[in-house]
Order: C-alpha cells, then sequence, then structure tokens
C-alpha cells in the first residue's frame, strides 16, 4: 500500500471528517475515528490539528466552494440556478446532514465560516440578480426583499437537514416551481 501524503492524505482525512460526521454526529466525532477512516495515524492529524474543532473548521474552510456574489449577467432563471447549484455543491462536498450538524453542533466558528463562504454571498447574489432583474422591468422592484432572496438557499438547507443532498433536479425544481412564480405573482397592497 502506498503512503499518501500532501494534497491526496489531506483530502482523504477531509473526506473522513464529513464521513464520520455524518456517520455519527459531530458530539461523537473523534480524532481516533478520523484516522481510521482516513487510513493515517492519530499523530499525522495532531501533528497539524490540536483539536477535533481546529479539524473541523479547517475541512471546511478548504472544502467548500465559493458562491459567486455578482450577478452572471446570463438572465433570471439561468443566474438564480447558478447560484443555487454553487450552493448545493457545498452540501455535497460535506455530504449532506455533515454540513448541518457542523453548522449547529461544532459552535459559532463553523456557523460564521458557513455563512460567510456560502450563505451570505448566496443572499447577496440573489439579491443582486434579483435588482438587476427589476432593473430589466422582468420583475416588480417589491420583490426584491432579504427574504425572498433566502427562500432559494432556506429551501436547499433544510433538505440538505434532512440527510439528503438536494440534486440537480430539486434545485430547478426551487426556481421553476417556486421562485420564478413568487416573483411573477401579482404584487399584494401592503398593509
Amino acid at each position: 500500500m502506498t503512503r499518501r501524503r500532501g494534497n491526496e492524505l489531506q483530502q482523504a482525512i477531509f473526506d473522513a471528517v464529513f464521513d464520520q460526521i455524518g456517520a455519527f454526529g459531530y458530539a461523537r466525532l473523534t480524532m481516533d475515528r478520523v484516522a481510521v477512516a482516513a487510513g493515517t495515524s492519530k499523530p499525522v492529524l495532531y501533528r497539524r490539528w490540536d483539536s477535533k474543532e481546529a479539524l473541523v473548521l479547517d475541512a471546511l474552510r478548504e472544502s467548500l466552494p465559493a458562491v459567486p456574489e455578482t450577478p452572471l449577467g446570463l438572465g433570471l432563471r439561468a443566474d438564480l440556478l447558478a447560484v443555487l447549484h454553487a450552493l448545493r455543491a457545498a452540501f455535497a462536498v460535506t455530504k449532506g446532514i455533515a454540513f448541518h450538524a457542523v453548522a449547529v453542533e461544532a459552535g459559532h466558528d463553523c456557523r460564521r465560516l458557513a455563512d460567510e463562504r456560502i450563505f451570505a454571498p448566496a443572499r447577496r447574489a440573489i439579491t443582486a440578480i434579483l435588482r438587476a432583474a427589476a432593473d430589466r422591468g422582468e420583475i416588480d422592484p417589491g420583490s426584491v426583499t432579504e427574504l425572498i432572496a433566502d427562500v432559494g438557499p432556506a429551501l436547499l438547507r433544510n433538505r440538505a437537514i434532512d440527510g439528503t443532498v438536494p440534486d440537480e433536479a430539486m434545485v430547478t425544481a426551487v426556481v421553476d416551481e417556486i421562485l420564478l412564480p413568487l416573483l411573477h405573482a401579482p404584487t399584494l397592497e401592503r398593509r
């Protein structure tokens, strides 16, 4: 058996972190379990990370993909799909439930990182996409709200909390069956 090093070993360790959180939860995650699952030893882990919290935070920091922060200019539907597919990729990288378990159980630093890297950029990108669509006359300017910008990410996060990584069909359904009809619905008089 060839000994892994560098990026290959690091990726195996990060995959093991997310697999173990998915299987046992964050509270029962141990360096022993991660080492065994990654095919390495505890001393290898402790040379780089002094605690499971540091290991999980680094796994998230290195693994989470970037969510585009500016409108892509492809059109309302295509731009929304691009942002939500990037969000879906974040859930896929962390094996779905692992993302939620880390965000909920691991403490403030992991929640802040998830918000900074995934949810806040998605919200900003969707808000910018909605503004651009309103400027083009595609949607009512009253539809450009934080609440509406949160709908797609919240639906995908909810699916991931249930332990299922949303698939591409789910992302398309969120855009086509929820967001676009919501954005094109007649504006009700505000009370």
